[in-house]
């Protein structure tokens, strides 16, 4: 197992500009506010609070660029009795970034956090459940008052636009575990993970730790752990199921190929 960076030595720079990694789309730096019981709270103008998993961090060195001069009080979410989950709970109907770079890194409202994944609704992409297991960091962005000379201006736009927010109801597979998840999504179209690592086609089993796809003639199988996000694909977004009647077939092919291999199981 590996182990995490040491909390006693993080709370030496609280305060301080800090930085992880020279270069890469995880690379972060920002000012340290806060070290709790297993994630940091840093802050920077372009991603706003960052709560990061301690389990996640390589390496921390600090870095005089990265502190940031503020006027006003920073005030993140959660408490120093909290912990990383109990943030992910106050910041519910937020828009957030889950991760800061790489191939998993997506900004979106976050709709709800279950046992082991959170869901957001992330626009044209629809809604993307992520393995908890394998979220590294969220961040928020601090919401700025306008400035007196634009406040009377933007004051009927930014009702207008709460309105729609307020009125726009997106659901999800409100689930406990990412296990009735899967089940839930049976005979689905999904895509698994992203980047190098994703695989999509039709979900058609989960067992023993698997996740079972079929993908026209594929059968791809997938270790449940190795899952860190998952969304069910629409027909508009398949090159290759341009209709409904395509992908009713393909689903109806997958259960056949489904039933016949537990036929020469039995």
């Amino acid at each position: 197992m590996e182990d995490k960076m040491s909390n006693s030595f993080l709370i030496t720079m609280v305060g301080k500009g800090v930085r992880a990694y020279k270069s890469g789309p995880e690379a972060w730096r920002g000012l340290l506010l806060a070290v709790n019981s297993d994630y940091i709270v840093l802050y920077n103008d372009k991603d706003g609070y960052i709560y990061l998993r301690t389990g996640h961090i390589k390496s921390v060195v600090a870095d005089n660029k990265a502190n940031i001069p503020r006027e006003n009080e920073l005030t993140p979410h959660g408490t120093n009795d909290g912990d990383f989950d109990d943030v992910l709970g106050d910041i519910i109907g937020e828009e957030v970034k889950i991760n800061l770079g790489g191939p998993e890194s997506r900004k979106g409202r976050l709709l709800g956090v279950k046992e082991d994944y959170l869901a957001i609704f992330a626009g044209k992409e629809g809604v993307i459940y992520y393995n908890l297991e394998h979220v590294k960091s969220v961040s928020v962005k601090v919401k700025e008052e306008a400035k007196d000379d634009d406040k009377e201006n933007n004051e009927n736009k930014e009702k207008d636009k709460g309105k729609m927010e307020a009125n726009q109801i997106v659901s999800f597979i409100d689930v406990n575990s990412l296990n009735r998840l899967f089940k839930h999504l049976k005979y689905s179209y999904v895509m698994i993970n992203r980047g190098p690592e994703a695989v999509e086609g039709i979900l058609v089993d989960v067992r023993d730790n698997l996740i079972t796809l079929v993908f026209h003639d594929q059968v791809l199988r997938v270790n449940r752990n190795h899952v860190k996000s998952i969304r069910e694909k629409m027909n508009q977004e398949n090159n290759n199921d341009n209709s409904n009647q395509t992908n009713n077939s393909s689903i109806v092919s997958a259960k056949k190929q489904q039933q016949d291999r537990k036929r020469k199981q039995q």
